[in-house]
């Protein structure tokens, strides 16, 4: 009985070998072509609409090199629809974060450092993998948007684009007459980034203010630089009430709001249109039974909370372990709605181990505390509005030498820039 399997076995064996060899022969007849064929076939154009669906998926370096394949390949890539189209398929990758140190006796030694991309869950713990320093990189209060980083060096707004490593620097406010009239010292002067959707331009808009000690007196203004070539500074709303901005922004369909004061205890939130060029202003309200705080002592941002603006109110979150939001629920009948939220004594032991803690808005729905100052182990707070969650996030890479200046001598900023990759070249 052995043998006759063994015999049965082979001849099942020698019969599949024969099956594969027809297969491939059979394969070789069906792919075979003619030589002379070939030298008449022309492969089928490939319909724009789907070659820049194709186009766009790619990284943008590889897009940027593939200008010089030809004419039509360069124009497609300058084009408005397809740096448009570019931008919104990037923004469905991950964030990354951007870090600006710069040395206040040796400008030099200013550098800009970029995290590895944040996943949809935030980590426990980040680092910065590339260093996009470049002459001149470096300075105060970074702005993400589009793309594109701003920040201020000597007055100066610097334009920063990480992916195509240009780097655009604004020309001085000449005809300013706070500037012309006060020293650098007795001025502030913000520059804040935003989108004009119908004509698809970036601007910015710059506010200079001037103030007496008590806040008495305060003198502001406000000036718009379209990023376009042949570009210049317009003053705008002239008749605007005057105040002193907070430094920090919220960008939200084509309007940018920020915190601002009109004196000493009076909280205002201010919206400007960057389509229509127009400001607004509604007063912050007071909790009832609190104190009047003055400006110096309150702890506020405004953040985007579930597609509406709301002001975060950070002042007893050391004292109470209790944090205020105003939501904006009519801003034209200035109606607000307040809520308060109340952190368990177990979380709150980081904001106790750090002397001073800034809200710099929202990022994947929670709100992003950040030290004030270098320290390290250097770390954010991620504070998830819906869970009443406190997380924090360690942040690594940052080079030892900036943990050695004191913190008199250096200034150093945090940033999330969304997803977006933008491969526009500014001409101004």
């Amino acid at each position: 009985m052995g043998l006759s399997f063994i015999l049965a076995l082979n001849v099942q064996q020698e019969r599949m070998t024969r099956m594969r060899r027809k297969r491939r022969r059979r394969h070789h007849r069906e792919i075979h072509v003619d030589v002379e064929d070939l030298k008449t076939w022309v492969a089928p154009e490939i319909p724009l609409d789907l070659l820049i669906e194709i186009l766009t998926r790619l990284p943008a370096k590889s897009v940027l090199r593939f200008k010089c394949v030809s004419n039509f390949w360069s124009s497609l890539f300058s084009s408005r629809y397809f740096r448009n189209r570019f931008l919104m398929v990037s923004s469905q990758r991950h964030s990354r974060l951007y870090m600006s140190f710069m040395d206040l006796y040796n400008d030099s030694k200013s550098m800009l450092l970029s995290s590895a991309p944040i996943s949809s869950t935030f980590p426990s713990s980040l680092v910065f993998d590339q260093d996009l320093t470049i002459r001149k990189m470096g300075g105060f209060i970074l702005r993400v948007l589009r793309g594109f980083i701003c920040f201020t060096v000597d007055s100066k707004p610097h334009i920063y684009n990480p992916t195509t490593r240009q780097l655009v620097i604004l020309p001085a406010m000449e005809e300013s007459v706070i500037i012309a009239e006060e020293e650098e010292d007795n001025y502030e002067i913000f520059f804040f980034m935003g989108h004009d959707h119908v004509k698809d331009q970036l601007k910015l808009l710059c506010t200079i203010t001037t103030m007496s000690n008590d806040m008495q007196k305060i003198e502001s203004e406000l000036w718009v630089f379209v990023l376009e070539a042949g570009g210049s500074w317009k003053r705008v709303a002239k008749e605007f009430p005057p105040h002193l901005p907070s430094p920090y922004e919220l960008n939200m369909n084509g309007v940018l709001y920020y915190l601002a004061w009109t004196d000493m205890h009076t909280c205002v939130l201010v919206s400007f249109d960057f389509r229509s060029e127009e400001f607004n202003m509604i007063q912050v309200p007071r909790k009832a039974g609190d104190k009047i705080l003055p400006r110096l002592k309150k702890w506020l941002t405004q953040i985007d909370y579930a597609g509406k603006v709301a002001v975060f109110d950070m002042t007893y979150l050391k004292v109470r372990g209790t944090v205020d939001l105003w939501v904006v629920q009519d801003w034209r009948n200035k109606e607000w709605l307040r809520k308060t939220l109340v952190l368990q004594p177990s979380q709150l032991h980081p904001i106790f181990d750090n002397h001073r803690l800034l809200a710099k808005g929202t990022l994947k729905g929670k709100v992003i505390l950040v030290p004030r100052y270098l320290v390290s182990p250097f770390y954010f707070l991620c504070y998830d509005l819906q869970l009443n969650d406190l997380k924090k996030v360690e942040i690594k890479g940052i080079p030892d030498r900036w943990f050695s200046k004191p913190n008199t001598d250096i200034y150093c900023d945090i940033e999330f820039m969304n997803p977006s990759e933008s491969i526009e070249y500014l001409e101004t």
